[in-house]
């Protein structure tokens, strides 16, 4: 039988999904070639994989040259959960790594929808799921489905779910009515640039992710530069102030999916010092298994860790003679036999980071 757009998009509603739209399938030129410039101005940072991304994408639209339609789906991850307050050291973890890794959720649900479209069309359909592993352009191509259009701080903004929207994508040969694209923008808003601390977010809109929290704790590889480190504040993996100042958030709503929510995994803050306690990189790959923390490794994480707790002690934090002597004993026990003298007799914030930063990276602070 024929699918129409509407029976399709019942069908993703039917599993779960919060919001669905479609668009045609193919390049986007006029995003595209945004990005293209975004890279030649070096505003990606390190994330050399975007440099060839035009490559890819032609090579990958050339692999399905039947491809007619891109479904989008969009599930609300946001969560308000309370959290008891701490007196031990943490950390803020950004909410979309809150509870499981939505690249495994999200990616089985698809599946189960990829098998059920075959079955209501009668034949077998070829559908592509992305969830963040094609070469596509998912804000953009949301924005020409019609859920939302692309705010200031390059986040797409739903009518109904604001900024708290995982995107994902099935790339299929069935030939759908596309949705009318959204038409929409920030207007004169200005607060997410005005609010965030390190500046990140460009006069005109636009992140430049070199300066950006989220990049600089997840993605970045190498030392945080020493002047964004006191801005990074208590943010240990990514980060949500401008998503949480936008004025679309007054639109967000508890997600559905409890997968999601804090409980299902490790939550709005990590224990500091028990990051800092974990012994090698295999056991960091166990304690966080099923994890978006993963997307950090055991040293990026440390470097992080190291940078919140200097700030602490810089804003006059006192952790207490018990948690001092853990921290210290955290770097020691990594330190040992790589002829270091650690000289902790403090937690001196630019020694602390030199440490972390050391361990991970052979990098110096003077």
């Amino acid at each position: 039988m024929t699918l129409t757009a509407d029976q399709v998009k019942s069908l993703v509603l039917s599993l779960g999904f919060d919001v669905c739209g479609i668009t045609g399938a193919g390049p986007l030129p006029e995003a595209e070639e945004a990005l293209g410039l975004w890279v030649k101005e070096g505003r990606h940072g390190g994330m050399k994989y975007l440099e060839d991304f035009e490559r890819r994408a032609k090579r990958f639209w050339e692999s399905f040259p039947e491809a007619k339609s891109v479904i989008v789906v969009g599930v609300n991850y946001y969560s308000n959960a309370g959290c008891a307050s701490e007196t031990k050291p943490v950390g803020r973890v950004a909410r979309y790594a809150w509870g499981k890794d939505y690249h495994r959720v999200i990616g089985k649900r698809l599946e189960e929808f990829r098998e059920k479209l075959s079955e209501a069309a009668g034949r077998p359909v070829r559908a592509e799921i992305c969830v963040d592993t094609l070469p596509l352009l998912e804000r953009s191509l949301a924005e020409k489905a019609g859920l939302g259009f692309i705010g200031k701080q390059s986040q797409l903004l739903n009518p109904k779910f604001g900024p708290w929207l995982f995107l994902a994508e099935l790339v299929t040969n069935l030939e759908l009515e596309p949705d009318i694209p959204f038409i929409g923008s920030c207007g004169t808003c200005r607060i997410c640039i005005d609010q965030c601390p390190t500046e990140a977010i460009l006069p005109e809109g636009g992140i430049d992710a070199r300066r950006c929290i989220s990049y600089l704790t997840i993605e970045h590889r190498g030392e945080i530069p020493e002047a964004l480190r006191p801005l990074i504040g208590d943010w240990v993996f990514g980060c949500d102030i401008c998503l949480e100042v936008c004025p679309f958030t007054s639109k967000a709503k508890e997600t559905k999916w409890p997968e999601f929510r804090p409980e299902s995994g490790f939550g709005r803050r990590l224990d500091l010092v028990k990051l800092l306690e974990i012994p090698s990189n295999r056991a960091y790959e166990r304690e966080f298994e099923g994890s978006a923390l993963l997307r950090a490794n055991r040293k990026q994480m440390r470097r992080n860790a190291a940078v919140v707790l200097a700030n602490a002690e810089s804003a006059g934090k006192d952790f207490g003679k018990a948690e001092k002597g853990r921290i210290k004993g955290a770097f020691r026990t990594e330190g040992r036999g790589q002829g270091r003298k650690d000289n902790l007799s403090s937690l001196d914030p630019h020694h602390l980071a030199s440490l972390a930063l050391e361990e991970g990276f052979n990098s110096r602070i003077s």
